[in-house]
């Protein structure tokens, strides 16, 4: 009796998305690269508030991760000079503080999203899912009290 192999070959798929990480802490920024990239999207870097203006051009994302206390200029500035410029891409804001007025700054900056570290990558991962083009909510509630 013969036994026939199944074989499977790993056919590349096309990214879900574009997603900018711009996180200070090399760890952290590993970590969230890794998981984003785990999760099946395209995955740029950004370390400061200036290579995140930069890299929002050149590498045009369709959703930012966005730490707040990052080198100049700070990731609720990036938020807010992004939205004045008219950029309607997805931004999700993290940070270590989360508190009712920290979550208000960067809702009133322009962030659709606040995550307090720290949080579970699922989260994350469920969040710049929300915020691909075609994937809107109908009735968001990004800002939810601890």
């Amino acid at each position: 009796m013969d036994r026939q192999e199944t074989r499977t070959r790993s056919v590349p798929r096309a990214p879900l998305g574009r997603v900018l990480v711009v996180e200070d802490d090399a760890k952290l920024l590993d970590l969230f690269v890794r998981a984003v990239e785990h999760g099946g999207y395209e995955c740029g870097t950004a370390t400061s508030g200036d290579q995140a203006l930069w890299s929002v051009l050149s590498y045009r994302p369709e959703v930012i991760v966005l730490d707040v206390v990052i080198p100049h200029p700070s990731g609720i500035e990036v938020c807010r000079h992004l939205r004045t410029r008219g950029w309607i891409g997805g931004v999700i804001v993290v940070s270590a503080r989360a508190t009712p007025e920290d979550r208000d700054v960067a809702r009133r900056a322009g962030a659709d999203t606040f995550l307090a570290k720290p949080f579970a990558l699922g989260n994350l991962l469920a969040a710049i899912e929300a915020l691909l083009p075609g994937n809107a909510i109908s009735s968001p509630t990004p800002f939810p009290q601890p």
